[in-house]
């Protein structure tokens, strides 16, 4: 899932897991085994209380096991692999946007598409540290914490249409999962948090877990600086 993120590509780690959503009939047990890890880690990682919590529908970060190569997903079936979408306009005139923006008066610094010559999955805005960042729409938060490399504190939201929204490199957050948000409501305080050499908000737009340009579903144009 990084903004003002100007580290070197080869200085870049790789990523510890990828999402996924459990399928009817599956158990966590279940994915643990096909990913290798201990259940006991995918517990801890998504905040569940116990295997129960892992419901058909549910969203969760699934770890990489000792020795996999992130370009061979641990699960299957996994999230599939996309390649991002080329920048494309935000919403246009006349056309009521989807998502409200995640911060006041936003000026993106990184857009959406190729960087580096790999994925960059979502917007980055800039916010100095503390800036309140908001809910895009109301949902339900299913991830909150600092575990995902790279994302430092992380809040993904979980929306209708299959849709989520990811808020990184917070410095403090303000909800937990499980917890229900309405569209407008401050859900963290931006930061600096994981690999970023500035205060940003990365925002990222998913559709079945699929990677989308954010500006396509926000109202008009950003300021740019």
């Amino acid at each position: 899932m990084l903004g003002a993120c100007r580290t070197p590509p080869a200085a870049r780690p790789e990523p510890l897991g990828q999402w996924y959503v459990v399928q009817q009939g599956e158990t966590l047990s279940e994915i643990a085994q096909r990913s290798g890890v201990p259940e006991e880690d995918l517990l801890e990682v998504n905040g569940f209380k116990s295997a129960a919590d892992a419901v058909p529908g549910k969203m969760l970060f699934v770890l990489f096991g000792p020795g996999h190569h992130p370009e061979a997903p641990p699960a299957a079936p996994a999230t599939p692999v996309a390649t991002p979408e080329a920048p494309a306009p935000a919403a246009p005139a006349g056309k009521q946007a989807r998502f409200r923006w995640p911060v006041d008066a936003p000026r993106v610094t990184s857009v959406f598409g190729s960087r580096w010559g790999r994925p960059h999955e979502g917007i980055d805005l800039q916010a100095a540290i503390g800036t309140p960042v908001y809910a895009a729409e109301e949902g339900e938060v299913v991830y909150a914490g600092n575990r995902v490399r790279g994302y430092g504190n992380m809040v993904v939201l979980k929306h209708g249409d299959a849709l989520l929204t990811v808020y990184a490199h917070n410095s403090v957050l303000l909800v937990k999962v499980g917890q229900h948000v309405s569209s407008g409501q401050r859900i963290a305080l931006s930061g600096q948090s994981g690999h970023a050499t500035g205060p940003h908000v990365h925002f990222e737009v998913r559709r079945d877990q699929v990677p989308r340009d954010p500006l396509q579903f926000l109202p008009g144009r950003a300021a740019k600086p």
